[in-house]
């Protein structure tokens, strides 16, 4: 992975509005698994253009937050904290400034304006963050109902008028080229992807949704509860489960 930080850095931050709402969807949950188990967050970015993925905490009522960058693949992590400041709007983007303990300022995250993406935005718009001088792009795309992180592969969830649920998978060992996405989405080539999934399974903040692709049936689970965090996705052939993979992070729309 490309060195971006090591270590943990102590803030302090002056009483301030929390920047929470700002940044997370309305329509949608975000979480993290570490040792003490599943925590909320604010968005997941999973990386096109870098070997990591971002999560950035809940900021508390001083703006204080922690950002998680877990490397690609295993997903080691290294953490480091900041304070997220208020969005700077401006032509449908809006940036929120990132400053570090001594209020210095040591990047921004960049996101579109939801008003701006159709048919409608039903996850955090996060298409990049800047730490330092290195930029990470942010995979996104409207219509978003899963995007998950395992140690291996990335696995994204769409919804179309066209095609229903939409799975694909991107393998972390893999490079990937960049694709366009429409209404300002960031993504790569998918390693596989299976059109006419169905939500199966609905129940107790638990959703699995479900595929059939050449005699395999591929089944991605995420819970929209916060206080039962979790999530992954099976692979089945012959009514055996060939592959489970859980997800480390992940945002589900609610």
């Amino acid at each position: 992975m490309r060195a971006w930080w090591s270590g943990v850095a102590v803030i302090a931050a002056a009483a301030a509005v929390p920047a929470w709402s700002q940044l997370s969807s309305q329509t949608s949950i975000s979480m993290l698994n570490g040792e003490g188990g599943w925590t909320q967050a604010v968005f997941v970015c999973d990386s096109t253009d870098r070997d990591r993925v971002l999560v950035l905490s809940a900021p508390d009522a001083r703006r204080g937050a922690t950002l998680t960058s877990l490397s690609k693949p295993g997903l080691v992590r290294h953490q480091v904290a900041v304070r997220v400041g208020v969005g700077d709007p401006g032509m449908g983007q809006v940036y929120y400034p990132l400053t570090n303990a001594a209020g210095r300022a040591v990047g921004n995250v960049h996101a579109i304006n939801p008003g701006m993406v159709e048919p409608g935005a039903t996850t955090p718009t996060v298409t990049s963050v800047t730490y330092g001088r290195d930029t990470t792009s942010c995979r996104f795309a409207p219509q978003t109902r899963v995007l998950g992180v395992t140690a291996k592969r990335s696995i994204q969830l769409t919804r179309s008028e066209r095609d229903g649920f939409v799975y694909r998978s991107y393998n972390h060992d893999t490079d990937l080229p960049a694709i366009d996405q429409p209404w300002g989405g960031r993504d790569t080539r998918a390693s596989l992807t299976i059109t006419g999934g169905r939500l199966v399974e609905e129940r107790g903040g638990r959703r699995i949704y479900q595929f059939a692709n050449g005699g395999y049936v591929y089944r991605v689970l995420a819970s929209v509860d916060p206080a039962k965090g979790g999530g992954g996705v099976q692979v089945w052939h012959d009514g055996r489960m060939v592959l489970a993979e859980l997800f480390v992070a992940y945002t589900a729309a609610s």
